[in-house]
C-alpha cells in the first residue's frame, strides 16, 4: 500500500485511538506508517493489549483461549516485525473429537472442523443469514447433528444467532468422511459453496499453507510491553487509565481529529438514539492445569460429540512448563473434567498426557459469537456513524474474524481519511 505523504502544520491531523487492545496497538501501528506522526492511544486500563493481556500465576501466562500470530508473511505480523517485534514459529498442530457410531469417539488430525458421517453430497440453499439458515443447507444427517452441537455449546435457539459464529464455533467446514475424497475435493473445486461448507484434513488435501504459525517471542505479556515501547519510540502518545466517552471522540473528530475506535462499541447506540443489541447470554468455565505432555506443543483440540462439558483443549509451553486450558460450557466437577480432557485426547497422544495441580478458574461471557439481532444492529451502527461523523470518525472492525481482516478494514478506512485530509490541506 502506498504511503502518504506527512501533512504538516496547522491542517496536520491528530489520530485518536480508543481501545488499547490488539485492534487498537495495529491502528496505531498502522496509522504511524501511513504518515500519522500526531497519534494518541487510550486505554482503560493501566497497561495496553486489553482482554488479551494474559493473567499469571507464579510466573506463568494463563491462556484461556487459543491466541496466535500466522506464519512468515502474514501482514500483521509484517507489520509488527518492521516495528521490531519478534515471533517464534511453530508447527500448527490441532485436531477434533466427533461421534461415531455406537458411543465411539471419531479422532481426526489436521482438521479442526467436526468429522461426521454422510452418504450424501448435495447441498440446499442458504437462505438466510442465520446460524440455522447455514446448518440448514446440509444433508440432514450432518445437519440434524449440528444443531445439536450448536445448541450444546450456545444454548440459544439457532435462529436467533448470525451465521457468522460458525467461525469461532469451529464449524465453518464439515468434513464428510463417507464421502471419497476425491470426489469432495472436486465439488470443492467446481462450486465455492461446497468450497466453503465443507473442509478435508490438512493432510489429505494438500494445502499446507497454515502448516506453520507463530507466538509473540517471550510471551504475551512481553509482547505488549514491547508492543508500547516501540510505539513510545514513534512518538505515539499512549495515555492509559483513560478513555474517551463517545461524546468527548464526537467532539474531537468535529475539531479536525481522526477518531478510531477500537473498543467495545456498546457505548457508541446511544448517543446515536439506536438501540443496543441483544447479545448472547452463554458463557464458557476455563480451567487452567499445570501438565506434562510427549506430544507437540502447543498443540489444540475441539470437541464435536456434544456431550460433557469440555468445548475444547488447549495445550501449550510457557517458560519450559506445559499447560493445559479446558474451555467448557458449563462448571463441572474436578474428577469429571480430568476424565473427560483424557478421554478427548486419547487418540492424540493422550496417554503421555499428566495433568497436575489447577492453576485457574475462571467463568466469562463470550462475546465471539453474534446473535443475528447484534449482527444486524452493528451493520447500522456502521451506517449511523457513516451518516452523522463522515470519514474521520473509524470504526474499529467489530464484526472481523480474524486480526488480519481488522487490520486491512481499518487500513483502508485510515487511507481514505488521510486523502480526504490531504485534498483539503492542499486545496486550503
Amino acid at each position: 500500500m502506498r504511503q502518504l505523504g506527512v501533512i504538516r502544520g496547522s491542517n496536520a491531523p491528530t489520530v485518536r485511538i480508543i481501545g488499547g487492545g490488539l485492534t487498537g496497538i495495529l491502528a496505531a501501528f498502522e496509522a504511524h506508517r501511513l504518515g500519522c506522526r500526531d497519534i494518541e492511544l487510550h486505554e482503560r486500563f493501566d497497561q495496553l493489549g486489553g482482554s488479551a493481556w494474559p493473567r499469571r500465576d507464579h510466573g506463568l501466562e494463563l491462556r484461556a483461549d487459543r491466541r496466535h500470530f500466522g506464519a512468515q508473511g502474514d501482514a500483521t505480523r509484517t507489520l509488527l516485525e518492521a516495528n521490531g517485534l519478534v515471533f517464534e514459529d511453530f508447527e500448527n498442530r490441532y485436531g477434533s473429537v466427533s461421534p461415531a457410531p455406537g458411543g465411539d469417539l471419531a479422532f481426526t488430525h489436521d482438521f479442526e472442523g467436526p468429522a461426521l458421517r454422510t452418504r450424501k453430497l448435495g447441498l440446499g440453499p442458504i437462505t438466510g443469514g442465520s446460524l440455522a439458515d447455514r446448518i440448514r443447507a446440509y444433508p440432514h444427517d450432518i445437519s440434524g447433528h449440528l444443531t445439536r452441537y450448536c445448541q450444546w455449546a450456545l444454548g440459544s435457539w439457532l435462529d436467533e444467532v448470525d451465521a457468522g459464529a460458525a467461525v469461532p464455533l469451529g464449524i465453518k467446514r464439515v468434513y464428510a468422511t463417507e464421502i471419497d475424497t476425491c470426489d469432495l475435493a472436486r465439488a470443492k473445486r467446481a462450486d465455492p459453496v461446497y468450497d466453503s461448507l465443507y473442509g478435508i484434513p490438512r493432510a489429505l488435501w494438500g494445502r499446507l499453507q497454515n502448516q506453520t504459525a507463530s507466538l509473540p517471542a517471550g510471551g504475551f505479556q512481553t509482547f505488549f510491553m514491547r508492543c508500547q515501547s516501540a510505539l513510545e519510540r514513534l512518538g505515539v502518545t499512549i495515555l492509559t487509565s483513560s478513555f474517551l466517552s463517545p461524546q468527548q471522540a464526537f467532539r474531537a473528530r468535529e475539531a479536525g481529529d481522526i477518531v478510531v475506535w477500537a473498543a467495545d462499541p456498546s457505548p457508541l447506540f446511544a448517543p446515536l438514539d439506536l438501540e443496543p443489541p441483544k447479545r448472547l447470554a452463554k458463557s464458557l468455565t476455563s480451567y487452567i492445569f499445570k501438565a506434562r505432555y510427549a506430544g507437540p506443543l502447543p498443540f489444540h483440540v475441539r470437541n464435536f460429540t456434544a456431550e460433557g462439558s469440555v468445548f475444547r483443549v488447549h495445550l501449550y509451553e510457557c517458560r519450559g512448563q506445559a499447560l493445559l486450558s479446558a474451555e467448557c460450557v458449563s462448571e463441572i466437577s474436578d474428577g469429571e473434567l480430568r476424565r473427560e480432557i483424557h478421554r478427548l485426547m486419547s487418540g492424540f497422544g493422550g496417554a503421555s498426557l499428566h495433568l497436575d495441580e489447577t492453576l485457574s478458574i475462571q467463568v466469562e461471557p463470550r462475546w465471539s459469537q453474534h446473535s443475528l439481532d447484534a449482527a444486524r444492529k452493528l451493520s447500522g451502527l456502521h451506517a449511523a456513524l457513516t451518516k452523522h461523523q463522515g470519514a474521520n470518525f473509524i470504526a474499529g472492525a467489530w464484526e472481523a474474524q480474524t486480526l488480519g481482516a481488522s487490520l486491512s478494514e481499518i487500513s483502508l478506512s485510515l487511507t481514505a481519511a488521510l486523502a480526504i485530509e490531504q485534498a483539503e490541506a492542499v486545496a486550503a
